[in-house]
């Protein structure tokens, strides 16, 4: 897809982060060089065409109690479909796709804590027919954030820098802060003054000054990585897109796949002696099949690592963000388990 200049700079602009202020718009406006009714108009419109798929919070859920992981079925290839829908139902999962391999069903899951993940991950295996499957936890965080370049520039950004804090101790959240985390997370207005209409559907929340108060909150604490916009890759341009898995031990230096811009999410991942050897995970987005081919071909040669595998998606089922707080987990629960 082609895209005006002003276009280019808003969509690089906006998955940076949204400012936790008042008018946003004006201050990106302010920062880019644009009138606010420019980057407003511009924003609109790059969602009408299904560009931009949401703006709004991105949150650690691990700093707020849950238990994340990606998480693979190996299901009969008939039923891949009706298994996809009845993992799909679950509130925690956020990412859903069919992948090239034998385990063949690949989803992201949160659960309230590490008893009630297995829980449900045993529960769906059975309601879906998996013959096999496996938690794939999250050993190591070497690199998280997308940022899908978009124009001629060669601009970097934060939102796939490297994060280096693993190891997350859940918050102390009172009810005010959880209704701060659920309103964060609804898809950002596009209007002048967007926080204050997010406010104004809060319980607890009391306008739009004590909403942007836990928004800086929340960001200086890393209980909010970023706000900001997330694009849809093939809109945006991004039609090759793999999750990649590789042979290697973790005296590897790992300083190649750090600085590769086409890596999104870099892991270290559980493995399982004869079922799954290949820990290191990094998701590539490229422009075209070519493309993605010589990245997987000079990380491969650089790196020496020959053994690898390229997971692409085949189908994508779901993908969304998890609403952590919100009382769909304890429908979902009240509907399969009491």
């Amino acid at each position: 897809m082609e895209f005006t200049e002003r276009e280019a700079l808003v969509l690089n602009r906006v998955q940076r982060g949204i400012p936790g202020v008042s008018e946003p718009f004006k201050a990106i406006a302010e920062e880019v060089g644009l009138t606010e009714d420019e980057v407003l108009e511009t924003v609109l419109h790059l969602k009408e065409k299904n560009v931009i798929r949401n703006i709004s919070g991105i949150f650690e859920g691990k700093k707020l109690g849950y238990f994340l992981s990606l998480v693979a079925f190996e299901v009969p290839d008939e039923r891949a479909d009706a298994a996809a829908a009845i993992i799909n139902s679950h509130p925690g999962v956020s990412h859903n796709y069919l992948r090239n391999h034998r385990f063949n069903i690949w989803f992201t899951l949160a659960e309230e804590s590490e008893e009630e993940f297995h829980k449900t991950v045993s529960f769906l295996a059975a309601k879906t027919d998996a013959s096999d499957f496996l938690v794939m936890r999250n050993e190591k965080l070497l690199k998280i954030g997308v940022f899908l370049n978009i124009g001629e520039s060669e601009e970097n950004s934060d939102a796939a820098s490297p994060r280096r804090a693993e190891f997350l101790s859940p918050a102390e959240l009172d009810d005010t802060a959880k209704e701060a985390i659920l309103l964060l997370q609804n898809d950002l207005p596009i209007e002048k003054y967007p926080f204050k209409k997010i406010a104004e559907s809060g319980k607890y929340i009391h306008g739009e000054k004590q909403l942007l108060l836990y928004f800086t909150d929340f960001t200086a604490s890393g209980i909010m990585r970023r706000y900001a916009a997330v694009l849809k890759h093939r809109s945006a341009g991004y039609t090759a897109n793999s999750m990649t898995a590789w042979k290697i031990d973790g005296s590897a230096d790992m300083e190649l796949f750090m600085n590769e811009k086409a890596i999104s999410h870099l892991y270290f991942r559980t493995v399982y002696p004869g079922r799954w050897e290949h820990p290191l995970f990094a998701m590539i987005h490229a422009k075209s099949d070519d493309e993605l081919k010589d990245i997987l071909n000079r990380l491969s040669e650089m790196s020496g690592i020959k053994d690898y595998l390229s997971l692409s998606s085949m189908k994508e089922y779901k993908k969304t963000r998890v609403r952590y707080f919100s009382e769909e987990f304890k429908e979902w629960k009240r509907l399969n388990h009491d």
